[in-house]
C-alpha cells in the first residue's frame, strides 16, 4: 500500500493499494459523494454514487438491512426531517483497494455532527463511525454495491487496556 495525499477535507488518506491515479481519484470522489451527501440526507446525490439496483444491500448503523437504493432512502426520509446538521462530515481514515474492476473503501474514523429536532423519538445518533464500501466498475464507471457503516467504539481497545 503507498501513501496518498490529502483528502478534500484535510484529512489523510490512510492508503491505496492497486489501480490507476484515475482509480483512485473516482473512488475518493465516491467516498466523499456519500459522505457529502449523507450530510442534508440528499437522494440526488445519493444516486450519483451508489448502484441503484435493487438487489444490492446496505447496512446502516442503526443495526438494520437496506435492500437497495430505494428502500436505503427510506430511512433518510425518515431521518431528514428528525435531524439537524451542525458540521459536516469528516471523512477519516481511508483505505482504499482496487482489484480490476471490484474496489473496497474502508474508512474508521468518519466523523458527524447532527443533533436531533424537537423531542426525539430515539436517542441513535453516532457521532463517529466506520464505513466499508464495495465498487463495481460497469461501463467505465464506478458504483458502490454494497455498504457497511458501524458505530465506532471511542477509547482504548479492550486488548489495549491495562
Amino acid at each position: 500500500m503507498t501513501p496518498s495525499a490529502p483528502s478534500p477535507s484535510g484529512e489523510n488518506v490512510v492508503a491505496v493499494d492497486g489501480g490507476t491515479d484515475a482509480d483512485r481519484r473516482d473512488l475518493l470522489a465516491i467516498h466523499h459523494g456519500f459522505l457529502a451527501a449523507n450530510d442534508p440526507l440528499d437522494a440526488d446525490m445519493l444516486r450519483k454514487v451508489w448502484d441503484g439496483d435493487p438487489r444490492r444491500a446496505f447496512f446502516n448503523t442503526n443495526g438494520h438491512t437496506y435492500q437497495g437504493l430505494d428502500d436505503w432512502l427510506k430511512v433518510w426520509d425518515y431521518y431528514r426531517v428528525r435531524f439537524r446538521l451542525v458540521r459536516p462530515y469528516g471523512a477519516g481514515n481511508i483505505r482504499i483497494v482496487v482489484r480490476g474492476d471490484m474496489a473496497v473503501i474502508a474508512a474508521d474514523g468518519v466523523s458527524r455532527t447532527k443533533e436531533w429536532v424537537g423531542k426525539p423519538e430515539e436517542t441513535h445518533n453516532p457521532k463517529r463511525y466506520r464505513t466499508t464500501q464495495v465498487c463495481l466498475r460497469e461501463g467505465g464507471r464506478w458504483k458502490v454495491v454494497h455498504a457497511h457503516f458501524s458505530e465506532q467504539a471511542e477509547g482504548p481497545r479492550p486488548d489495549q487496556q491495562a
